[in-house]
């Protein structure tokens, strides 16, 4: 009876004991080392390939537009990493970088040729709203002007955020625009 009572006792011990324990998350959005929000843009399409490896840093999408002077690029702008909505309104500065198509054409081997800035019209900031995870972005582009045998790029780059960090890997996108 004794030894039945010191097991119970000792059981009792460590399940008072283990619910003290507070475990703490190791990855996640509530780990210690979470950046926290991460503010970045949405995959427009599948990834092209070979533009995402070691040698070729930067995320290349190839879209397809109906050639003409209304034609319209979509892309996201998402609040992510913390697996809840946005708080409250993040204001996200947008733009281009001229330089970050330079280095990927020398890095993946391309010749894409900047859209001239005549051509879009980039706005240059978004809200994504308190309460959503996401914002659409739609980029007029007059392709009337393409020259037949050129492949054309525009390479956004978001310059400024309100709220949470600027994601490193998706920060900055070179979408290749072509036309039917």
């Amino acid at each position: 009876m004794k030894k039945i009572f010191q097991s119970a006792v000792l059981f009792l011990a460590i399940g008072m004991l283990s619910s003290c324990l507070k475990s703490k998350d190791l990855i996640g959005p509530d780990a210690d080392n979470s950046a926290g929000a991460i503010i970045e843009f949405a995959n427009p399409d599948y990834i092209a390939t070979g533009s995402s490896t070691a040698t070729v840093r930067l995320a290349r999408y190839e879209l397809v537009l109906a050639k003409g002077p209304a034609s319209q690029l979509h892309v996201q702008v998402q609040y992510v990493g913390t697996g809840k909505f946005a708080p409250n309104d993040v204001t996200v500065g947008l733009g281009i970088d001229a330089a970050a198509l330079a280095t990927h054409n020398t890095q993946a081997g391309r010749s894409y040729t900047l859209i001239p800035a005549a051509w879009y019209t980039l706005p240059t900031s978004v809200v994504i709203p308190s309460g959503q995870r996401g914002v659409d972005v739609t980029i007029p582009i007059n392709t009337n002007n393409y020259v037949a045998g050129s492949t054309y790029a525009i390479p956004l780059r978001i310059t400024s955020a309100s709220t949470g960090t600027i994601s490193g890997n998706f920060g900055t996108i070179i979408v290749a625009v072509a036309t039917q």
